[in-house]
């Protein structure tokens, strides 16, 4: 494969990757958890880098390993196995479980009290 990538696309990953890396969450939750930890913060750390970083690069490794996206990341279980997985996974980071969650002002404004 010998496809060049155009600057408007090396500046789109950037942006992308960036986003994917430092977003609100990995700017807000670490003071909120090293604050909660107390006499644990390196077990703590450790988690939270393993969760925050460690499975990001290893979605972005595999995600470059295969070529694609859900469709070629998921080849081996089956297209239909594949579509429900990512369903299911898109709906437990969204729907069903983000909009519970505190708006990161609110959060944040806790932690400024």
């Amino acid at each position: 494969m010998s496809h060049r990538l155009t600057s408007k696309d090396i500046l789109a990953l950037g942006f992308m990757t960036f986003a994917l890396f430092v977003g609100a969450g990995n700017i807000i939750f670490p003071p909120m958890v090293g604050l909660q930890s107390g006499e644990h913060v390196w077990i703590a750390a450790l988690g939270f880098l393993i969760t925050a970083v460690g499975l990001p690069v290893m979605t972005v490794i595999a995600l470059a390993r295969v070529g694609g996206g859900v469709d070629a990341l998921s080849t081996p279980i089956g297209r239909t196995a594949g579509l429900l997985l990512a369903t299911v996974c898109y709906l437990a980071v969204g729907p069903l479980f983000a909009t519970r969650a505190p708006r990161p002002c609110r959060l944040r404004w806790g932690l400024l009290r």
